[in-house]
């Protein structure tokens, strides 16, 4: 027992001293140093929701450095994975194996690696799914309670984020019950289910806004740029210019946006920064109320007149996005930046760079494997989702994840700003998470007549 609970302890701690000390201090894309910047200086807006970029700032004013926010998203990751692992494998051993296994992923940890949002988001989830495991595997009311406080947390990190907390209603309801309370089933058990998710996300949407308008000094209408973009490729596709006058140069054509790489099948962004003619992003200078009327009608009857060119230009998006990294047009895999931003702190150096160079190396030779794309981890997710029980404590919470991990990504088909695999680095760590919490229900209701269980109640040996 006291192995047992030791290497419970320092396995994870080990990991997470690893990783940090390899990945330190993480990698720092345009994104990255905008919202750092922000952070810094205190001039926030709501391109993104503020929450992490204030959490930022804080760690900046305690002295923490600009690394802080990588060493913290790490912390709530390898936390998270711990109290997985410690539910779902009574073995010492095979508890080290599996942290290993999802710790060490290395599209995981290259993705975790980014001072993004889309890593803090999945680092919360996975604490929070981590908790859940806890308090439904010992039926322990706080730690349900305390991955409720952390879901609402993380549904204040991202635009899209609130989606993903709604499969984790039956954990929420258990922990507005109390742990021992009997789960229900039926009609009364999914009333109960979905209304603690309404609650929970209606909370975590509530706390972004208070948050969003108590310290953004500049807001923002982000929609726009995802608008001009499917307009310029069914433009491309029709061979029609589609863009509404003002938000363009006068002259701009189809032929133009291919002619100069205006127009990317990968990204919305340099749509904005490589036509002569030149786009308004609506960003730097806001598109008026009458004018995001008019560019949300043309947005409409682009896609009802033309729904083919849209469906393709879509389709396109998303296989660039969770498909392999391969052929002259692909998506980002990873960032492997640190970018320089106006009065930014400098960024440190990091601790261990030859490892450091190694770790991204052994990336580079992966991009273009299957290892390195979406769908064998979406896949993974799928199959928990089949192999659990809503009547298994561990696969309630396989469920959860499974679900949270799917939801999440499903909305990308028409809301993608582009292929950057970061935006499912969620899904990335969930689909594996959720399949082992899956197989250890599966064997913990072989184990025991009602399935409960202790932390490690089903064996990996």
């Amino acid at each position: 027992m006291k192995v047992d609970r030791t290497l419970a302890l320092v396995a994870p701690l080990a990991g997470f001293a690893v990783t940090g000390l390899a990945m330190h201090p993480g990698q720092f894309p345009f994104d990255s140093a905008y919202q750092l910047w922000q952070a810094h200086s205190g001039r926030f807006n709501d391109t993104s929701p503020v929450a992490m970029t204030a959490l930022w700032s804080l760690l900046l004013r305690v002295g923490a450095g600009p690394a802080s926010l990588l060493w913290l998203n790490l912390a709530m990751y390898w936390a998270g994975l711990g109290l997985c692992v410690a539910a779902a494998a009574k073995s010492p051993w095979w508890r080290v194996a599996w942290l290993a296994i999802l710790g060490f992923a290395p599209l995981a940890l290259v993705e975790m690696a980014q001072l993004l949002s889309d890593a803090h988001f999945a680092a919360a989830m996975t604490f929070a799914t981590g908790l859940a495991a806890w308090g439904a595997g010992t039926h322990r009311r706080a730690p349900l309670v305390a991955a409720c406080a952390v879901l609402v947390w993380a549904g204040c990190i991202r635009h899209n984020a609130a989606i993903a907390l709604l499969p984790f209603g039956g954990i929420a309801a258990q922990a507005f019950r109390g742990a021992r309370g009997s789960p229900r089933h039926g009609a009364r058990g999914w009333g109960s289910a979905c209304a603690a998710a309404v609650v929970l996300c209606i909370v975590s949407f509530s706390l972004s806004v208070v948050i969003d308008r108590t310290i953004a000094r500049e807001h923002a209408t982000v929609w726009p740029s995802l608008a001009l973009w499917d307009l310029a490729a069914i433009s491309v596709a029709s061979g029609t210019m589609l863009l509404p006058p003002f938000t363009r140069g006068v002259g701009l054509t189809p032929d133009e946006l291919v002619a100069t790489g205006a127009f990317d099948p990968a990204s919305n962004t340099l749509l904005y920064q490589k036509s002569r003619s030149g786009v308004r992003d609506g960003l730097g200078e806001p598109y008026s109320p009458p004018q995001l009327a008019a560019l949300r009608r043309a947005w409409l009857a682009a896609v009802l007149g033309h729904p083919r060119a849209y469906v393709r230009h879509r389709l396109r998006t998303l296989w660039l996005l969770v498909g392999p990294h391969r052929g002259p047009v692909q998506g980002v895999a990873y960032f492997e930046a640190r970018t320089a931003f106006r009065d930014n702190p400098p960024l440190p150096t990091p601790m261990l760079p030859a490892l450091q160079r190694r770790v991204y190396a052994a990336a580079a030779a992966l991009t273009p494997t299957w290892w390195f794309t979406a769908i064998p981890y979406l896949a993974a997710a799928w199959l928990a989702a089949g192999l659990s029980t809503l009547r298994r404590p561990l696969g309630r919470v396989a469920i959860a994840a499974a679900a949270s991990a799917i939801v999440y990504t499903l909305p990308l088909v028409v809301l993608a700003p582009g292929a950057e695999l970061r935006y499912v680095t969620w899904p990335i760590v969930a689909g594996p998470l959720a399949l082992l919490l899956a197989v250890a229900s599966r064997k913990a209701a072989r184990s025991t007549p009602d399935g409960a269980v202790t932390l490690g109640a089903s064996r990996f040996a």
